[in-house]
């Protein structure tokens, strides 16, 4: 287990700062870009909560940072400048598939807190809308409503739509193995492209509108790249063996 353990960890040393930094950025990126446009709204004419959003351009910083954090996850364990991480899983006895699973369990980690600190920020900004904005234009249900009107807010947290969390959930999982599955493929001179097309599907659905269909979709969809990632390595992996 100490063996397996150490695969984790050398995973988390190889990247976590790049991740820490990559959301501190984000974060303050869009927090400078939505206080400057709400300060810069006229007080007689205020735009709601969700038009902010977008006029700050939020879900744009949130869509590179995603992408950004694709390819710092997607490179850890890729044999670049000189590296040889093969050798050194090979001292620590620990199979390429197993080392495939504890690198997704922490993609899939990071994917989850980028997911949860960007809902978390998100929340934060519209309480700096409530104390920014005339009572005379809000309510109990603006913040309630925004996450409700704006696909990219209801994305981030669906409130009360179960099947959007699951379809979250799912995405997740589906990054990380894929993040994963690139590195491996990288390793053995293979294309590795379902990372990228998960990405695009992630982008794509976080401004869809609520509908179950739509969600069922990229769940049907997230599944089957992902499943097909995992059969290549352990049919790659078997003929490493």
């Amino acid at each position: 287990m100490k063996q397996h353990l150490s695969v984790f960890m050398l995973a988390a040393r190889s990247s976590i700062y790049k991740v820490v930094g990559l959301i501190v950025c984000m974060a303050l990126v869009e927090s400078a870009a939505f206080s400057l446009t709400l300060f810069r709204m006229q007080p007689d004419m205020p735009i709601s909560l969700e038009e902010l959003f977008v006029q700050s351009r939020i879900p744009l910083i949130f869509g590179i940072s995603f992408l950004l954090l694709c390819v710092i996850l997607s490179l850890t364990g890729c044999e670049y400048s000189g590296s040889r991480l093969r050798y050194t899983l090979q001292r620590l006895y620990v199979s390429e598939k197993c080392t495939v699973i504890w690198c997704a369990v922490y993609n899939m980690l990071c994917f989850f807190i980028f997911w949860a600190l960007q809902a978390l920020l998100a929340f934060l900004l519209c309480q700096l809308y409530l104390v920014r904005i005339d009572t005379t234009y809000i309510n109990e249900q603006t913040v309630f409503l925004a996450f409700y009107q704006s696909s990219f807010l209801h994305s981030l947290l669906p409130l009360a739509e179960t099947n959007r969390y699951v379809r979250n959930f799912v995405l997740v999982g589906g990054l990380g193995i894929t993040a994963a599955s690139y590195s491996f493929k990288m390793r053995h001179d293979l294309r590795g492209l379902s990372i990228w097309l998960l990405a695009a599907l992630v982008l794509v659905s976080f401004v869809q509108p609520i509908g179950i269909a739509t969600d069922v979709f990229s769940i049907f969809c997230t599944l089957l790249i992902s499943g097909t990632s995992l059969v290549g390595i352990w049919k790659d992996g078997n003929n490493e063996d």
